[in-house]
């Protein structure tokens, strides 16, 4: 508790109070807020009750004007709600331009009530939008289609939740138990799951390259399955990035795993639907794991380590899992290049015990990179020696194809002769998995044909380009070797 003696007040400048400011962006997140002056909008950066900031790029302008009294408006979205005037009273350098102080000589800002008029604007304008806007863009079949899957899963959870209810408190009734009832629904559920994303892909086909329909038809998706899926693990985990960016490690990680996961029937169950969904991150990393391995054994003509980079590398369970071999065929250096750091900790973690069991015969190396250095591939790859494996796998999934295309020319300059890329990326077609990452876990892919994979190569002239499905049939491989 503080006592009278501890309140020191203000020192300084701050002995002259001032009304508290808040940031616009923080309390008025849905619709922009603007001041108008004159025939000029700008986006409000500050606010109190007695004054407003914004950034321009004209600061000269303002800064003549410093004490002018002007007037202006206060817009949420094109809805006015403060008019009056203003003081301009200062004019400082900030990131982006120059930030104008205005205070006002004339009423107020209840920031209380601003807020609560921004609210029910955003209510109204999304309601507004959901109901009367979007429902016809949603193909008819397609609505069927979720509401299928809604059906079934529902259907699911009834039972499993029914279980759960005996589940308590009874102890010959297990969490073994309780996972042989889901897989029991798991045998009625799944292949019903599958047909159902078969007849989805083949109308989200139709609506990739209409913007409004497939935002309504994302939006109409997100409102009927993701609440119900998110209640599995996985699910919940890729929907809500806690990291910031969807398929993180230990997205990766739940699927490497396979353990179960949640508390009651239903979450394990919907988990297990994630993971059998996301079987192609574990049969991706079994292809890359063995291509690890054919180049360790094949070595290098010199006799020195055989140099592997791993480009977006995530958890590198791969390298992790060869490098649990009793013995080394060859020498092996390994570098491991991430935007997360906590994803390089993962991997280092698992592989350094491996490296120094290994002694003189491995080694590991991690870079920290930002998404644009990775992007930007020639520049990392001058800080480390020409590789014979350089692969990334998940990485080019979120890329252009021109930019994809860029990516694998720069870092087929860093190739030793008869060194290989492989680019791993989803596979568009049939068996495809747009519906549940893209439409309920909000997962924005690109998906690729063959001849896409081919096409990323055309900037290379290499010895051999070779284009290859992994065993779900999600995935392709891309493996572009350059001449000896």
């Amino acid at each position: 508790m503080k006592h009278y003696e501890d309140l020191v007040g203000g020192k300084g400048r701050q002995i002259f109070y001032r009304a508290e400011r808040y940031r616009a962006d923080d309390l008025l997140k849905e619709l922009p807020a603007l001041v108008r002056v004159d025939d000029d909008a700008f986006a409000i950066h500050d606010l109190s009750m007695s004054g407003i900031s914004f950034v321009t790029r004209s600061a000269q302008d303002w800064i003549d004007g410093i004490g002018r009294q002007i007037p202006l408006n206060l817009m949420l979205g094109d809805v006015p709600v403060f008019e009056g005037q203003g003081k301009v009273c200062r004019v400082e350098p900030t990131q982006g331009g120059s930030k104008v102080a205005l205070q006002l000589t004339s009423g107020y800002l209840d920031v209380r009530d601003l807020i609560a008029r921004h609210d029910a604007l955003s209510v109204d304008l999304h309601i507004g939008r959901g109901i009367e806007n979007q429902i016809h863009l949603v193909h008819p079949e397609y609505r069927r289609i979720c509401a299928d899957g809604l059906y079934a899963l529902r259907q699911c959870r009834e039972v499993l939740d029914r279980f759960d209810r005996l589940h308590q408190g009874n102890e010959l009734r297990d969490n073994a138990r309780l996972d042989d009832i889901a897989h029991h629904c798991e045998t009625r559920l799944f292949p019903e799951w599958w047909a159902l994303n078969r007849q989805a892909q083949e109308i989200l086909r139709t609506v990739r390259n209409d913007p409004e329909r497939l935002r309504a038809t994302k939006s109409f998706t997100e409102h009927v399955l993701t609440p119900e899926l998110n209640l599995g693990a996985i699910w919940n985990r890729s929907y809500t990035k806690p990291l910031g960016y969807p398929g993180d490690f230990q997205v990766m990680n739940y699927v490497y795993s396979r353990r179960p996961e949640g508390e009651t029937a239903t979450a394990r169950l919907y988990h297990k639907l994630g993971l059998e969904i996301g079987e192609f991150v574990a049969t991706r990393m079994i292809m890359m794991q063995r291509t690890i391995g054919a180049a360790i054994a094949r070595g290098r003509p010199d006799g020195g380590p055989v140099r592997i980079a791993s480009l977006g590398c995530g958890p590198a369970q791969e390298a992790a899992n060869y490098l649990r071999l009793k013995e080394l065929p060859n020498p092996v250096d390994l570098t491991l290049i991430d935007q997360d750091h906590d994803a390089l900790g993962h991997a280092y973690e698992a592989i350094y015990p491996q490296v120094m069991r290994h002694g003189n015969r491995a080694a590991v190396h991690c870079l920290h990179a930002s998404f644009s250095e990775l992007l930007t591939a020639g520049r990392l790859f001058r800080k480390i020696p020409p590789q014979d494996l350089i692969y990334s796998v998940g990485l080019v999934d979120y890329l252009s194809q021109k930019r994809a295309c860029k990516l694998v020319a720069a870092l087929y300059e860093h190739l030793t002769p008869g060194g290989t890329i492989v680019i791993g990326n989803m596979k568009d077609g049939p068996e495809a998995v747009e519906w549940p990452l893209e439409f309920v876990a909000d997962w924005s892919l690109i998906y690729r044909t063959e001849d896409d994979m081919r096409d990323m190569a055309r900037l290379v002239e290499p010895a051999e380009i070779r284009v290859k499905a992994d065993p779900t049939d999600r995935v392709y491989m891309l493996y572009v070797t350059k001449p000896e």
